[in-house]
């Protein structure tokens, strides 16, 4: 079945030379016996004897070239046991020339490589034995892989040497010019195959993906454009998928084509699988930086944000098990249902974007992809939406703890009519850290807009927005306790600290906002909980970590604990610092240091060793007494100042603190507050005057980069250089509270 071929046309006869040399006639078999159109040609000039005498011309060379009228007959292989490739027509043998058979020790059998004709065959093929040059050096010579990009000069490559002439240069190759470098600034617009190749691969990955493109026509109907819409999120689930698109500039151009298309207009599937591409997008923020430089980015989905709403999120009433009637409410059709499960089951299973316990909604993927993007690309106008959405989330809260109280749950469970209180935790955290962005002055805002957003957070003030976060902190620190929900704990973690940022940034130096927390009956109490309850959970972490029965997860806890606490401190400074009313307040609030949490101490503490909120103040500062860490350092000395603010003008909260702090004498005691209060001071100037040489160095940047523009990332915003003019004021602050505790010890006390 499988037979051996032969190839009877270049057969090459191996006899000896007098087997050769016995017949003697016309018809004997030549090595030259094939057909002319068949023969090689030799040329005199290489066919010559090695020894350079020309060598005389073989009689079967005049035998007439077109004589082809018989069969070449095949000769016989002089040793029958020669094993070949092909049968005993073909063999691995390879002639030598002449020159090297006597290095070979092949002298006496040399003319067995001789025909009858005196020329000699190896000579014949002495092309065959002159190596070319590889295809590696050949590229190197020619600089093929080198690319204008390469930041190392190119070496000049000479020729490869022939095995005939070391280091000689071959024959028919020109000499080359030496390599010149383009100077700085130019480029050279030859690219490298590398850089080729990739281009190709790009547009023949547009080639492939331009039906979905055609798909999205505006023109075309809302069924294949939104089909084909679904199938770019879904390709761009896919690692590779996604690694090319980034690669062929395909994630701009698909952003404008969804919106040509429709999405972002109101179309339930269409928008929400634009809402969706955006947060699949900015898993990578280089990804997002592009994305966000377009226009129509940011105010899309602050549009899309102020329309929506617990009651008619898509994603979001699939994702809380909407019945029927809140789905038909909201205008979606049992079409669309199928659509928005697919969609629903896509993100939660292949995109990676959420976890488990996450509730899928289209508030949460706009917030998440809002809050991926440079705060300087939000402006004015998108501070409405921004509130809007935030106060619409935080609502519920208040009612919520007041359930958890009387012995209902945090969270109502999942059902067809529980979807209105259920909170999305991750969702409040996103909204937080944008308007705490803005609050710190990272927005695009002019000094003209700044009575704009002043406005708009004094309207967010009166309808007890202070109440609702106060409740969110509450419900955070809940969840961060109750074993039930502890899946929960690294979401309610976050938005808790963003939380309190917020309520920092609104109190700083403001009354109004100041009275608004402290008007509220569960704002000391859950104040001094959180700092009292942040400082027992460090403590306990400490003394395993000292014990070596801590792991690197508790290291993790026990730093945001300490985070928590000094957020904790910070907006008890603010409360202190601006109102008179919080000191009497903190004096007559009774808490119990040991106080475990309980549902009937969340409004007020009823555990039977509870004292005054200020002895408990002074138990947290005696522990840090004894630490020599950094920021027990930092801790200790902001509390050394906070605990001036609230005994200056208030004789009952000096000699409540002084007797719950440790030392033999109140002169005692009041040395060593002074000493850390100077300290703190000294560190808290160094730092302000570091920060404003920062940003004072960031604006001069911005202003000569973008001509004082108000769209540079760089520029600060009229709020931010404000903040930079308060932290002056702070050191006055920190300064008086050092003269004030100088002049409450030298009056003697004993």
């Amino acid at each position: 079945m499988l037979a051996r071929s032969r190839t009877d046309g270049s057969v090459i006869s191996i006899t000896s030379s007098s087997e050769q040399g016995g017949s003697g006639s016309a018809e004997a078999p030549s090595i030259h016996a094939t057909p002319r159109k068949l023969r090689p040609f030799y040329s005199d000039s290489v066919l010559g004897s090695p020894s350079g005498r020309p060598s005389t011309p073989s009689p079967s060379k005049a035998k007439p070239p077109d004589d082809v009228s018989s069969p070449p007959i095949r000769p016989t292989l002089a040793a029958t046991n020669v094993r070949t490739y092909a049968g005993q027509s073909r063999s691995f043998l390879v002639a030598l020339p002449q020159s090297q058979a006597g290095t070979l020790g092949l002298e006496a059998h040399s003319q067995g490589l001789i025909d009858d004709t005196g020329v000699v065959q190896a000579e014949s093929q002495e092309d065959d034995f002159e190596m070319r040059e590889s295809y590696t050096e050949l590229r190197e010579r020619w600089g093929v892989d080198a690319s204008e990009d390469d930041p190392r000069p190119p070496s000049p490559v000479e020729a490869s040497p022939s095995p005939k002439g070391k280091g000689k240069r071959r024959k028919g190759l020109r000499e080359e010019a030496p390599m010149r470098l383009l100077p700085n600034g130019m480029i050279n617009d030859l690219k490298s195959i590398t850089e080729l190749r990739s281009k190709g691969e790009s547009r023949r990955f547009l080639d492939e993906v331009g039906y979905l493109f055609e798909g999205l026509d505006p023109k075309g109907t809302l069924g294949v454009r939104r089909g084909s819409a679904l199938e770019i999120v879904t390709k761009l689930c896919d690692i590779d998928f996604s690694r090319r698109a980034k690669a062929a500039d395909f994630l701009g151009r698909a952003w404008e084509v969804l919106k040509e298309s429709g999405a972002g207009d109101g179309d339930k599937i269409l928008d929400s699988i634009l809402v969706f591409y955006a947060a699949l997008v900015a898993r990578d923020p280089a990804d997002m930086v592009d994305l966000a430089l377009k226009a129509d980015f940011a105010t899309t989905l602050h549009r899309m944000l102020s329309s929506l709403e617990r009651s008619n999120d898509p994603l979001w009433l699939i994702s809380t098990n909407a019945g029927s009637s809140e789905l038909k409410a909201a205008g979606i059709s049992k079409a669309e249902n199928n659509m928005l499960n697919n969609l629903h089951r896509l993100i939660r299973k292949k995109s990676g974007l959420l976890e488990e316990t996450d509730a899928v909604s289209n508030r949460l993927l706009i917030s998440e992809s809002l809050a991926a993007i440079s705060p300087s690309v939000h402006n004015i106008s998108h501070l409405s939406s921004l509130l809007h959405s935030l106060s619409v989330e935080i609502s519920p809260l208040p009612s919520r703890v007041r359930a958890y109280t009387s012995g209902l749950s945090l969270f109502p469970p999942q059902g067809p009519t529980s979807f209105m209180d259920t909170l999305s935790l991750i969702h409040l955290d996103n909204c937080l850290r944008l308007l705490d962005s803005c609050l710190l002055g990272s927005w695009s805002i002019s000094s003209e807009e700044l009575g704009v957003q002043n406005t708009q957070l004094d309207e967010l003030r009166k309808q007890a927005f202070a109440d609702a976060l106060l409740a969110l902190c509450v419900a955070c620190d809940i969840v961060c306790i109750d074993n039930e929900l502890e899946d929960h704990r690294p979401a309610a973690s976050k938005c808790m600290e963003s939380s309190l940022r917020v309520l920092i940034n609104l109190t700083h130096d403001d009354l109004s906002w100041c009275d608004a927390v402290l008007e509220n009956e569960l704002s000391m109490t859950a104040i001094m909980h959180l700092i009292v309850m942040a400082q027992r959970q460090r403590m306990l972490l400490e003394k395993k970590a000292h014990a070596e029965q801590g792991d690197v997860e508790d290291g993790d806890i026990a730093a945001r604990s300490l985070d928590r606490m000094c957020l904790a401190l910070g907006l008890l400074t603010n409360l202190v610092q601006a109102s008179p009313d919080a000191r009497t307040v903190m004096n007559e609030t009774l808490l119990d240091f040991d106080c475990p949490g309980k549902r009937g101490c969340i409004s007020a503490c009823r555990c039977p060793g509870r004292t005054s909120a200020l002895a408990c103040l002074g138990k947290v500062y005696a522990q840090h007494l004894s630490s020599s860490n950094e920021l027990d350092v930092v801790v200790r000395g902001h509390m050394a100042v906070l605990f001036g603010l609230i005994m200056d003008r208030a004789p009952v909260n000096q000699r409540t603190l002084l007797d719950a702090l440790p030392g033999t004498s109140d002169r005692e005691k009041l040395g060593v507050l002074l000493q850390h209060a100077q300290d703190f001071t000294l560190f808290y100037v160094a730092l302000t005057r570091k920060i404003a040489e920062a940003r004072s160095h960031d604006d001069d940047e911005g202003s000569d980069d973008m001509d004082n523009s108000m769209s540079t990332p760089g520029y600060p915003s009229a709020s931010r250089r404000g903040r930079t003019l308060r932290d002056t004021k702070g050191e006055v602050v920190a300064k008086g509270v050092v003269s004030f505790l100088k002049r409450l010890r030298d009056q003697g006390f004993s």
